[in-house]
């Protein structure tokens, strides 16, 4: 009965014996890398798309060239999909020691499969047809308010800089004779 027990320390040495230092280092690049590589993703809607990527997605794993990342739900997923050239490419430029070739994503709580488009609603193209929509609808908006101060820049002025720059727009137009 006495050799069916085991200390604890034992228990902890054996499963920390195979971890090696410069493991435990790669893991903590990889994952200061993910944070860093987001950092700098900007957009013109959302400038601030890149902190939020990290704040709702982490590394979880990396083998053989995988990078395995979790995210909160599938919509941050499909923008980390959108963003993955630039990610990969942040990981050549960045880490020379170990090479990230691609990237697999997974569901929060679902630690058994990983993250397929197909199974949810959200795809790519419709992320993306959204972020344009959007994108148009905010132009549209900016469109319309720049006509209604050029509107009221004209309203503004007295009368009788109404008459001196009409009379300029004239004198312009009209081609004088030689």
């Amino acid at each position: 009965m006495n050799d069916e027990i085991q200390s604890f320390s034992d228990v902890i040495s054996r499963t920390f014996e195979h971890i090696s230092p410069a493991d435990i280092k790669k893991a903590n690049n990889v994952s200061s890398l993910w944070h860093k590589i987001l950092l700098r993703i900007k957009s013109d809607v959302n400038p601030n798309e890149g902190r939020n990527l990290a704040d709702h997605s982490r590394v979880i794993d990396f083998k053989n060239g995988v990078l395995l990342i979790e995210a909160d739900h599938p919509g941050w997923i499909e923008l980390l999909q959108l963003h993955k050239k630039f990610i990969l490419n942040g990981y050549k430029m960045y880490a020379k020691d170990f090479s990230v070739e691609t990237l697999a994503f997974r569901l929060r709580g679902k630690a058994d499969n990983l993250f397929s488009p197909e199974e949810h609603s959200y795809s790519s193209n419709q992320v993306r047809k959204n972020l344009e929509k959007r994108l148009a609808t905010e132009e549209k908006a900016l469109e319309k308010n720049v006509k209604e101060v050029h509107t009221e820049r004209k309203k503004d002025l007295p009368p009788e800089l109404k008459v001196i720059f009409e009379d300029l727009r004239k004198s312009m137009l009209t081609n004088p004779k030689k």
